[in-house]
This record gives structure tokens, C-alpha cells and sequence, in this order.
């Protein structure tokens, strides 16, 4: 490969040095000009993309597990390393899990670049599939900037993969104009991406992924009518696009049923990206969501290290008649004494209810150690289009239009399902009366605040919470003592992470966020 070009400051090391030291020089990144030839030079470069956002440092631990730890759904049981500072909101620009998730951002933005840049050199006569494979490049760019923009506020933003070598000269973008970035890849990504997905598989973007994606960055905006005209699109060619809601709730989570499922949008493919063998834990398929919040003592498929539990008042304060519940969380297990008996969470190894969602159908790709997982992360599905249209609907003054969305995603948890309630066989749940539909017009300060519940209950521990919080400033509410999980160390500062320290220390340009 000709023309290296170094093109960041921002701790890009190799992937699989991922457990290494990050405060090393950065390393270099191939320039399109002289490579790229033609299409199928670049497809590589795009499929990389997914196995980096498919590692242990962004979607199998990296990215995810802060997520989870800062909302007010889970809580640090077992302590594992530098995780145990996000629940109680002490972490520092030193640590190593922001690091390492804001270098291997980093990492799927110059590849998705180098990838955009080559597609507009190649010789490519077809001008509308160059333009599919930029609008899945330029989605990828747009889903990692959101999450960095969300989670660092003002962050670089970095649109080529030519930058030369003047590198202290970068400096931060203000975050307005980082989401002005996303929302024209995410346009783009609409006008020309096809219906369904390359390959049909979602996890690929398609015109329906660009528009749930679009509707989400202007909810965070609070753009509610540009959130709701993207939501409503979606709903409105819901039938074309192919998407609706799973009957049974738990199929969501069910491996088997994973790559059928109409309702998923996108999904973060952990089996297609393995690499490397069982005891090499440097392959890119390193889920580790399930085993940190699996039960440490319990019997398969619930079995795990005890990591990621929620506090107590999660599992209380949830309808217990509610299948939502049944399928998240697991308040009873057969543990690994030889019994056979089915034990309360009282009698756990850590005398909590566990999360579940992603332990008790993961496939047979995970390893008894838990480090391989056949199950893939769901990052976007219809029924949050059908919330994001809701919430949006009620800022607009619709509160009654709304209402009907918020019911079709209760009626569909009231159906019920089956599953695997102990590892010893399955059992059946429902129909049921709860959750109840949502009966008249509520008033539009009352609705805001049932459809921010609605989106913690259906999406609960999906990484979504932390961001509800942040965009709806919750944090001195449900961090208080009346909260779900008081946490006496939060403040408003802690709403953005810290720039990671060492990339602070080779720029001079850098200003750290308030607080840190």
C-alpha cells in the first residue's frame, strides 16, 4: 500500500493492541489515493468497520458497559478494574475504559474515511452504487460521532483521511457542528441507501436505518418536528421497509430468532466477525455484556461473573406482571451446587436479580468462560421508532396521535411469550392485563414523563437509559435519595466524560471538559 499518511492524534493503535499501552505514538493509516482501484477494493475496508465496532473496546464491553454502569439501571456488584468508577460517577480523564472506547472510535472513523475517500476516486461507472457504499460508509461515520458527541460534547471531527502530518494543528469541533456533520451523513445515507440492506441483513444499514438514526439525533436535539417527520417516515413504510414488532418479547434475545426478526433495524453481528480461536482473547467477536451480567455461581445459561447487577429498586419498582420484567431479569435460578433446586436471588452469590436479556438464549458460540457469544446486540429496533415518534408527537402538541404509539408497544409486552425461566426448560407467560394501555389524553407534562418510563421499561439495560438522562436532565432526580439508584457523588459536570489524558497531553489545543 503507497502514500502513508499519519492521521491522528487521537491514540489510534492498532486494533488487536487493544489491551496495550494507548499512550504510544499514533500509528499510520493507508491514504486511498494509489490503493483503491476499483468497488471491490474498498468493500473490505467497510466490512472492517463492523468488526471494530464488534470488539471488547466498543460494543462487547468497551462502550457498552459505561452506558449501562451511568444509567440508573445498573449498579457495580463484583468490581472489575477501572468499571468501577462509572456507577458511582468518579472516573477521571485517566481511565482506561474511556480511553481505549475513544481510540477505537476513533479507529472506525479513519477507516470509514479512508473508505469514503476511495470510493470518490475509484473508477466506478455506476454512479448509484458508489453512492450506496458512501452512504454506508458515511453511516458508520455518523453512528460512532453520535455516540463520541453525546458522550464527549465538543470532540475532533475528522471528515478525511488526508490530513497530512501537522497534527498538533487539530483541534476539538464545537458539538453544534459535530451533529450537523451526522445529520448530513445520515441524510446522504438516506438518499442513497436502498430499501433493505446489503445482503438483507440488518446488520446493515438501509434507507430505514438513515431515517430511525435521523429521528434519534433530532430527538436529542430536541428538533421535534424533523424527529417526528423521520419517526413517522419509518412508520409510514414500515411494509416496504419489512420492520414491525416481534410477537413474543423475548425473541428479541433469542439467537435463533435474531436474524428473522422484523423488528430489529440495526444490530451489532457479533457472529460474523470471529477471529482467532478460544483462548485467544484478542478476536473481534469479544461480547462480554453477557458474563458481566450473568449469575456468578448460577447454572447455565445464566451463569456469569456478577458484574453488572441492578439495584434492588430496578427489579421492586417494576410490575412484576409485566413479561418485560420476566424476559430482562432473572430473580431465580438453579445454582451450581448439585442440587438441582431452584433458588430466590436471595440465595445467589450476589443476593440481587440479574440482568438476563442477553444470557439465556446466546447460541453455541459462547465459551463456558463467557467470552464468545453468538447473540448480537440490538442498537436500534422499530419499537423505539414508535417511542421516539410518541415523545415527539407530544412535544408537537399530538398528545392524542402519541397515546396510540405508546399502546401498540404495551399491547404487544401483554402477549406474552416463552421462555427459559431457570435454565432447566421452558415456561410459558401470559397473555396478561399489564402493562395497561394508556387510557384518554394525558396532559403533555404528564406524557413526557410516561414515555421517558415507557422507553426505560421496553428498553431496559439497551444502553439507551444514560442518554434519556442526559438529554432530559434527570440526573439530580433519579441519582437523588428518591431515586432508583441514589448516587451521592453525582454532578451535572459528569453528564460528558473527560478527554482521555494522554491524547490532553500531546495537544495543546485540547480544553478538557469542565470538571475534570
Amino acid at each position: 500500500m503507497k502514500n502513508i499518511v499519519k492521521i491522528s492524534i487521537l491514540s489510534l493503535v492498532a486494533f488487536f493492541a487493544s489491551c496495550a499501552n494507548l499512550d504510544e505514538v499514533p500509528v499510520s493509516q493507508t491514504s486511498p489515493d494509489g490503493f483503491y482501484q476499483i468497488l471491490d477494493d474498498v468493500k473490505p475496508v467497510i466490512n472492517g468497520t463492523y468488526g471494530l465496532m464488534a470488539s471488547s473496546n466498543y460494543y462487547g464491553a468497551g462502550l457498552t458497559v459505561p452506558l449501562m454502569l451511568m444509567s440508573d439501571m445498573v449498579d457495580n456488584a463484583f468490581e472489575y478494574s477501572d468499571y468501577t468508577e462509572f456507577s458511582p460517577f468518579i472516573f477521571t480523564s485517566n481511565n482506561s475504559y474511556v480511553k481505549n472506547m475513544w481510540a477505537v472510535s476513533y479507529q472506525v472513523i479513519a477507516t470509514a474515511n479512508s473508505a469514503i475517500d476511495g470510493l470518490a476516486i475509484i473508477d466506478e461507472p455506476n454512479e448509484d452504487r458508489r453512492n450506496r457504499y458512501i452512504g454506508e460508509a458515511r453511516f458508520v461515520r455518523a453512528f460512532v460521532y453520535y455516540h463520541l458527541v453525546r458522550l464527549f460534547g465538543d470532540i475532533p471531527y475528522l471528515a478525511s483521511s488526508e490530513l497530512g502530518d501537522d497534527l498538533a494543528a487539530i483541534k476539538q469541533t464545537p458539538a453544534s457542528e459535530v451533529y450537523d456533520n451526522i445529520i448530513a451523513d445520515l441524510t446522504f445515507a438516506f438518499d442513497h441507501l436502498s430499501t433493505n440492506p446489503q445482503g438483507d441483513i440488518r446488520s446493515r444499514p438501509s434507507k430505514g436505518t438513515a431515517a430511525a438514526y435521523l429521528a434519534s439525533v433530532h430527538m436529542t436535539l430536541g428538533n421535534w418536528q424533523q424527529s417526528y417527520d423521520n419517526a413517522k417516515w419509518v412508520i409510514n413504510n414500515a411494509g416496504e421497509l419489512n420492520y414491525a414488532l416481534a410477537t413474543d418479547y423475548q425473541d428479541l434475545f433469542r439467537n435463533s430468532e435474531q436474524w428473522s426478526s422484523q423488528e430489529n433495524i440495526f444490530v451489532m453481528d457479533f457472529r460474523a466477525n470471529t477471529a482467532g480461536g478460544e483462548s485467544d482473547i484478542t478476536y473481534e467477536n469479544d461480547g462480554k455484556i453477557g458474563p458481566f451480567n450473568g449469575v456468578s455461581g448460577g447454572d447455565k445459561p445464566i451463569r456469569g461473573w456478577s458484574m453488572l447487577v441492578p439495584h434492588i429498586n430496578v427489579y421492586n419498582t417494576w410490575d412484576a406482571s409485566d413479561y418485560r420484567l420476566k424476559v430482562s431479569m432473572t430473580d431465580s435460578l438453579i445454582m451450581r451446587d448439585g442440587t438441582g433446586i431452584v433458588r430466590p436471588y436471595t440465595e445467589f452469590d450476589w443476593p440481587a436479580p440479574h440482568i438476563a436479556k442477553y444470557n439465556r438464549f446466546y447460541g453455541d458460540g459462547r465459551s463456558t468462560a463467557g467470552w464468545r457469544s453468538d447473540l448480537d446486540y440490538i442498537a436500534f429496533r422499530y419499537a423505539e421508532v414508535l417511542l421516539i415518534a410518541a415523545e415527539a408527537a407530544n412535544e408537537l402538541g399530538n398528545t392524542a396521535e402519541a397515546v396510540g404509539y405508546v399502546n401498540q408497544v404495551r399491547s404487544r409486552a401483554r402477549q406474552g411469550g416463552t421462555i427459559d425461566f431457570y435454565g432447566n426448560g421452558y415456561g410459558s407467560y401470559g397473555p396478561s392485563a399489564s402493562p395497561a394501555d394508556v387510557v384518554g389524553v394525558p396532559s403533555q407534562s404528564d406524557f413526557r414523563d410516561l414515555v421517558l418510563e415507557e422507553r426505560r421499561i421496553e428498553l431496559s439495560f439497551e444502553f439507551k437509559r444514560w442518554y434519556d438522562i442526559v438529554r432530559r436532565d434527570l440526573g439530580a432526580q433519579v441519582f437523588g435519595t428518591s431515586g432508583l439508584e441514589p448516587q451521592p457523588n453525582f454532578n451535572s459536570f459528569r453528564y460528558k466524560l473527560p478527554l482521555p489524558q494522554g491524547d490532553m497531553d500531546r495537544n495543546s489545543n485540547f480544553v478538557q471538559n469542565p470538571g475534570y
